[in-house]
């Protein structure tokens, strides 16, 4: 059996900070963009 579970975050809610490292070796995080708008694009290869 496979039950769903919560991450805590609804439609709405406003996502939890992350930071991560762009190609060119800075550190971006999402409250950088905050009152813009934000595309995320997750992509995995398997």
């Amino acid at each position: 059996m496979v039950r769903a579970t919560t991450t805590g975050v609804n439609v709405g809610d406003t996502a939890p900070d992350f930071t991560l490292t762009d190609l060119a070796g800075g550190e971006r995080s999402l409250s950088d963009y905050r009152g813009r708008k934000v595309i995320l694009f997750f992509w995995a290869s398997w």
